[in-house]
């Protein structure tokens, strides 16, 4: 076994560095690249080349390659090496102690939204400056689409069974919504990856197409919040009932990052902050992003909707208890005070 192993060892070492680089590196995806450097030191430099991950970097998120987030990623330990490593596995939230850092300032957002594999939507946008008093006492949100704006695509609502379609929407819709730490030199994809629910708003007609990650202290059992981005579509007119049967062509009409906690309030400014922060220190697990750690993302955003209705039906039941003991004690009162008057 080791003959061969040598033998192997050697066969690669003969070719040139360039056919290797150009001919079979160019190749490989970034895990079956992070691989092969692990295989030999010779590898392991051939594999380090900036150039390389540079290339699997903007070709996994094409955001990556506007100038912005190049500066920010030339100053990472390993450069893009460093971005994939951060960016490519799920992220798990790192709880915070209650001397925890001050909110990171100057977070780069850099959002990759894709249907059926196809891209249809990719920007990059500079968070608000997290030591302004407004923005830390303010509901959080990110917006990437400025107010009116609307992104044409080349998805049709075919009309008829509207039902369907949203399923379709849902299975179909893919977005990485990754954030980036220039002075902490770190990256995190905070996004779910694959929708994790699509529904209607009745308010304004459009199909909102929610990514979704849990975060929450002692694994999970208090304080728990959602990084939520959600993703609006439309057709170019707002829906009507009668539009379901003629159907259109679909606009994106928003996507916006923000963060609820589990009665569904945006938290403020800082609070997220702290959430964020939290994510881009995590731990990356499921290092293969494939299908297992989807369906765990999946199960925690529905144990988190299950957990949120619970919550809000007792929150319901307490306030009708008390809304019947302050009319029976009215009533009570009422009655009391009649046979006071009466018996006088």
């Amino acid at each position: 076994m080791a003959s061969v192993q040598c033998s192997i060892g050697d066969s690669i070492s003969t070719l040139h560095p360039d056919i290797i680089q150009t001919q079979i590196l160019t190749r490989l995806d970034g895990l079956a690249l992070a691989s092969t450097a692990s295989t030999s030191s010779y590898l392991q430099t051939l594999c380090n080349q900036q150039k390389l991950w540079r290339e699997i970097s903007t070709t996994t998120w094409p955001s990556a390659d506007d100038s912005r987030v190049v500066q920010a990623i030339s100053s990472f330990p390993s450069g893009y090496r460093s971005f994939f490593a951060d960016s490519y596995p799920f992220t798990e939230y790192t709880c915070q102690s209650e001397k925890h850092d001050p909110p990171t300032t100057g977070l780069i957002s850099a959002v990759d939204l894709y249907y059926r594999g196809e891209l249809i939507y990719s920007k990059v946008r500079e968070m608000e400056n997290g030591k302004a008093g407004w923005f830390l006492s303010a509901p959080f949100r990110v917006d990437m689409l400025e107010e009116k704006e609307s992104v044409q695509t080349r998805i049709l609502y075919p009309g008829g069974d509207y039902e369907a379609w949203v399923r379709n929407m849902e299975e179909s819709m893919e977005l990485n919504w990754i954030v980036i730490d220039p002075i902490k030199k770190r990256a995190a994809n905070i996004s779910s990856r694959k929708a994790v629910s699509a529904r209607r708003n009745w308010l304004t007609g459009d199909l909102e197409i929610r990514f979704s990650t849990i975060v929450a202290e002692a694994a999970g059992k208090k304080k728990a919040a959602e990084v939520a981005v959600v993703v609006s579509c439309g057709a170019a007119e707002t829906w009507k009932e009668v539009d379901e049967e003629v159907g259109g062509e679909v606009h994106v009409r928003d996507v916006r990052l923000q963060v609820e906690d589990i009665e569904g309030k945006c938290l403020k400014g800082k609070d997220s902050l702290v959430i964020l922060q939290g994510m881009l220190k995590g731990k990356r697990c499921c290092k293969d992003g494939g299908g297992e750690e989807r369906r765990r993302v999946k199960e925690r955003y529905e144990e988190y909707t299950e957990m949120k209705t619970y919550l809000r039906e007792k929150k319901e039941r307490r306030e009708k208890a008390q809304d019947t003991i302050c009319m029976i004690f009215g009533f009570s009162l009422f009655v009391l005070l009649w046979s006071f008057i009466l018996l006088r």
